[in-house]
């Protein structure tokens, strides 16, 4: 972890004081966090600028309590969040995700860098005067980050006329605690969210195809359900109790079960319908020497590589035919698994990471350095 003193950058001048804005309706929390506070949190906790780091998130229970952090109640809106931000005097301001709170906190404080970190694709509107006002909002930010190359892509292609500088933050996992088990289960997992679009239901098939040609293998599905899919979660729970106690399922369990059960795993499924912003789950599979049989989409193209399964049509029967070539050849299994350890790091760990939120801290607020 860099943590250096303030001195070390700034000689004899004070340091930057750097706000960072969750967005609304997520969980900085080790209960419950979705992908962007992880992101949030490990980039904080990696990055050279720590001490000089307040995150500015929505009211939780049991917050991360290993950086500093202040909470808006929930129901608050951009206003009390921009006096809650006020109150730090920050020399940079970095937006997680929410274009409109970026843009509110840059006609705020006109005088500081707003910067906004997003996580998906930036979608351009069809109708013209929507996408000017969004294109102005955007004009107004120092900088624009994707956390993937794909998602930076897709943004210059479709806002070609967008002068604010565009760059990549990237995701990442620790990979001191994201490691293989020493020894590996026959055991085929799913982690994912239980909607349509990331393929809970066709791996849940697929699983139960294979498992009665494979007796001796498990599978596993590791899910995070929401109450607008309970029909959808209803499919693939008939799915799994129709396997006969092969496939097994846990619903909204903490990171370090779903840690443990990655190391132990030998094959992980990411079959997701749409295209893929990131593909986190993969960083996680190729650091915990499990194999990804994942969608040729978005992110996961980047991450995966050559050291998984890549499959344009992630259906369940692609999927079956990709398991029994994996189980079959115990060889290929493994040294898939050793190509994917050593892709992710130092590609996707915890100090590449924030190492790219450095830079573009760097790049809008560190002070020379008194020689």
């Amino acid at each position: 972890m860099n943590n250096y003193p303030a001195e070390e950058f700034y000689g004899s001048g004070s340091p930057p004081r750097i706000a960072v804005v969750a967005p609304r309706n997520m969980r900085f929390s080790a209960d419950g966090a979705t992908s962007i506070d992880l992101h949030i949190h490990e980039t904080v906790r990696w990055s050279q600028y720590r001490d000089m780091i307040t995150v500015f998130a929505e009211e939780v229970i049991n917050p991360f309590k290993d950086v500093d952090a202040q909470f808006w109640p929930k129901g608050a809106d951009a206003r009390s969040i921009a006096a809650l931000v006020a109150g730090q005097v920050p020399d940079l301001i970095v937006v997680h995700q929410h274009l409109p709170t970026a843009s509110y906190l840059s006609r705020t404080f006109p005088k500081t860098p707003v910067a906004l970190v997003r996580h998906n694709f930036q979608k351009a509107p069809r109708n013209r005067i929507s996408r000017f006002f969004k294109q102005r909002r955007m004009e107004r930010l120092a900088e624009i980050a994707f956390v993937s190359e794909c998602c930076r892509k897709d943004f210059q292609k479709n806002w070609p006329d967008v002068t604010s500088p565009v760059s990549v933050v990237l995701n990442g996992v620790d990979e001191t605690l994201w490691q293989p088990a020493t020894v590996k289960d026959p055991l085929i997992l799913f982690v994912g969210r239980l909607a349509p679009e990331k393929g809970a239901l066709e791996a849940a098939e697929a699983m139960a195809d294979i498992l009665r040609e494979y007796p001796d293998w498990k599978g596993l599905m590791i899910v995070s359900t929401a109450p607008e899919h309970a029909g959808y979660a209803k499919r693939v729970e008939k799915v799994i109790a129709e396997a006969g106690g092969h496939i097994d399922l846990m619903c909204d369990v903490d990171h370090d079960t779903v840690r443990h059960w990655m190391g132990r795993a030998s094959i992980s499924l990411a079959p997701t319908r749409t295209q893929e912003p990131f593909g986190r789950v993969a960083v996680e599979a190729l650091a915990s020497g499990t194999v990804p049989i994942a969608s040729a989409r978005g992110g996961f193209v980047e991450i995966v590589g050559e050291s998984g399964i890549l499959l344009d049509t992630p259906d369940r029967p692609s999927l079956s035919v990709a398991m029994k070539n994996l189980i079959g050849d115990e060889g290929k299994r493994l040294r898939l698994a050793v190509a994917g350890r050593e892709r992710v790091v130092p590609r996707y760990t915890l100090a590449t990471a924030a190492a790219t939120f450095d830079a573009l801290v760097g790049r809008h607020c560190v002070r020379e350095v008194t020689p």
